[in-house]
């Protein structure tokens, strides 16, 4: 009996070591955050604060915001396969002059466990994909990220991608009046209008095992108002004419949208 007992005591303990050896092992990881920030021609970009739009039109924003969607690691310029950090988050960049310290720190979206390595670029997109735009806001729960009925227009089937609002003073009377047609109201979204940018750094980005690094992503709200069509820029001074188009919800309106949209490649910094 005992040495039976020895014999079922030594098959068990084997067993449970060959079990143990099989176990896979977490591949080495660390943390990534993607940090947001807002500036105007340089200087940290504030809601309420009037910017020199051109040399005799002031403007004052009073909302910045967009999704970014489908943001990847890749380890080589020509990559085709992408290590996904994060799916789809909202960008909020509306800080006022109160809010200095926000302004100044950004918007913050974390990556947990990501693969340990050496990567080459990041890609960012902007706006909501086809697939998740084919969805709204009644599709999910009220803390997701896609649940804003703010940012959904049922007009277009579409979410509202990016919101970038405000009042120009036009007339150059020292008065910023939307009662007097100085209101931008410039939303963009349809599947048309999404766009993605590859940012190359100048330095590899490490992914060290346990290690956290930080990214930021610098947009110049100004850059986002190049516009390279002439019918748009009768001005001739390479900026949307604001004073004519100062919406981008009819069909006519929507090459702007899109040239916002993909001027978000141009606008946007990696440091």
């Amino acid at each position: 009996m005992r040495k039976f007992s020895f014999l079922l005591l030594f098959a068990t303990l084997f067993i449970a070591s060959s079990c143990d050896d099989d176990t896979p092992k977490p591949e080495p990881a660390g943390d990534i955050q993607i940090t947001f920030k807002g500036n105007y021609d340089g200087e940290t970009f504030y809601t309420q604060k009037a910017y020199d739009y051109t040399d005799d039109m002031p403007v004052r924003f009073s909302a910045f915001n967009f999704f970014v969607a489908n943001i990847s690691l890749l380890e080589q310029e020509d990559a085709t396969e992408e290590t996904e950090l994060i799916d789809i988050d909202f960008i909020d960049l509306g800080f006022d002059e109160t809010q200095t310290a926000e302004a100044e720190a950004g918007v913050t979206v974390s990556a947990m466990k990501v693969p340990a390595g050496t990567y080459r670029g990041l890609k960012v997109g902007f706006g909501v994909p086809a697939d998740l735009n084919r969805t709204n806001p009644v599709d999910y729960g009220s803390g997701d990220v896609l649940s804003k009925t703010s940012h959904y227009w049922s007009a277009w089937n579409s979410y509202i991608f990016s919101k970038i609002e405000g009042v120009a003073d036009v007339d150059g009377d020292g008065q910023f009046e939307t009662s007097e047609g100085e209101g931008l109201t410039l939303h963009m979204g349809t599947d048309a209008t999404y766009t993605e940018r590859i940012l190359f750094p100048s330095s590899p980005i490490v992914v060290d095992e346990d290690g956290s690094i930080n990214l930021t992503l610098n947009i110049d709200l100004k850059t986002l108002f190049y516009m390279p069509i002439n019918e748009y820029d009768v001005n001739n001074d390479e900026l949307l004419d604001i004073e004519t188009f100062n919406g981008t919800h009819t069909d006519s309106e929507l090459l702007i949208a899109k040239q916002l949209m993909r001027n978000f490649s141009e606008a946007t910094a990696l440091d």
